[in-house]
């Protein structure tokens, strides 16, 4: 059967889009309206499989959960997902798609096990739920609670054998291993570098730093060195630790910040060896972090597309609820190196 949601995947748009141009209600570019009429042809698509489409929607509305770490936190590195998600939301609203946030914080074990009961005492029955199991231990345990007829996917982390629908976000091993490639580049394969942990414990920062660390070992002009940076005692702590790092390791060449905080550490490089020639990498496009890689303080963000995981996390669960279609095990993210050379041009 064709579907709206497969005219879209063909001419990789959105179903809004495709919705548009079968209405013609505008706001669609010249190119892409040509294109989805050329593809509904080819398919030969019915409009009376959209009208039965349509009837079903009138008939009820999807609610989806988004348990999320706050917005505020990471340098509001959560607002990016966020913003997908209400862009899917919106491109779905004539199906009547709606969402419901439970904001928890990310350094909490509690925050995150009172916002996880709020999600199951809620009026609201959900239809789908998107998680973000930062907390990896509590999320592991509390999963197990999920009913089995309430699908989820996991955005950013993952959980090993669950049941989720499926995971979007980024390969972290290899993603940990792409920054270690890029510092090797930077400090010509000697010297000593440095990662920090992150505490508490995030599987998903823990196998980066893994496969950061893997990289080096068989580098052996290359002193590897891990430090621990507990957020959930001290807010700045990554600036705190980074001096530490700074004050300790007169030979320094690099440090390898595996989550979106890298700014801080940054900020520590110019207040306290703005001479020394460290190397920085770190992730994610947040506010900051553009800030410091534009005066290159920060050599290299990795991005992982952090509103596209958001927003293919609405369509995932909708397709599957809605429109009883697979959904793909995991949705691995491709890996973004920007500079303070292309940053400025750069469009997730």
């Amino acid at each position: 059967m064709i579907t709206l949601q497969k005219i879209a995947k063909i001419a990789n748009v959105s179903v809004g889009t495709v919705d548009r141009v079968i209405h013609n209600r505008g706001r669609v570019s010249k190119d892409t309206e040509e294109k989805i009429k050329r593809i509904i042809k080819e398919l030969d698509y019915k409009p009376n499989i959209l009208a039965q489409s349509l009837s079903l929607s009138k008939t009820r509305e999807y609610n989806f959960g988004v348990l999320l770490p706050n917005p505020i936190q990471d340098g509001k590195y959560w607002e990016l997902p966020i913003k997908g998600i209400n862009k899917a939301k919106k491109e779905l609203n004539i199906y009547r798609v709606k969402t419901v946030y439970f904001f928890y914080d990310k350094y909490s074990e509690n925050s995150f096990k009172n916002a996880f009961t709020k999600v199951f005492q809620s009026e609201i029955k959900l239809d789908g739920l998107i998680i973000t199991p930062v907390l990896s231990q509590a999320a592991q345990d509390l999963i197990k609670k999920i009913p089995p007829n309430l699908p989820y996917v996991f955005l950013d982390s993952y959980i090993p054998q669950s049941n989720c629908l499926t995971y979007i976000g980024e390969e972290s091993y290899q993603s940990g291993k792409l920054a270690a490639t890029l510092m090797d580049i930077l400090i010509n394969s000697r010297g000593t570098i440095v990662a920090i942990k992150v505490r508490p414990r995030d599987n998903h920062l823990e196998d980066r730093v893994k496969g950061f660390q893997d990289y080096f070992k068989d580098k052996p002009n290359v002193v590897f060195k891990s430090y621990e940076a507990n957020r959930k005692k001290d807010k700045r702590a990554f600036f705190n630790i980074s001096k530490k790092i700074i004050e300790t390791n007169k030979h320094l060449n690099g440090i390898f910040v595996p989550n979106s905080t890298t700014y801080q550490i940054a900020e520590s490089i110019k207040s306290f060896a703005p001479n020394r020639g460290i190397h920085l990498i770190g992730y994610d496009l947040v506010y900051e972090n553009q800030l410091y890689l534009k005066e290159g303080w920060i050599d290299f963000l990795i991005n992982q597309r952090s509103e596209l995981q958001g927003y293919k996390c609405i369509y995932s669960l909708y397709n599957k609820v809605a429109l009883k279609e697979k959904v793909q095990p995991k949705i691995m993210m491709p890996l973004d190196i920007l500079t303070k050379e292309n940053v400025d041009f750069y469009h997730v």
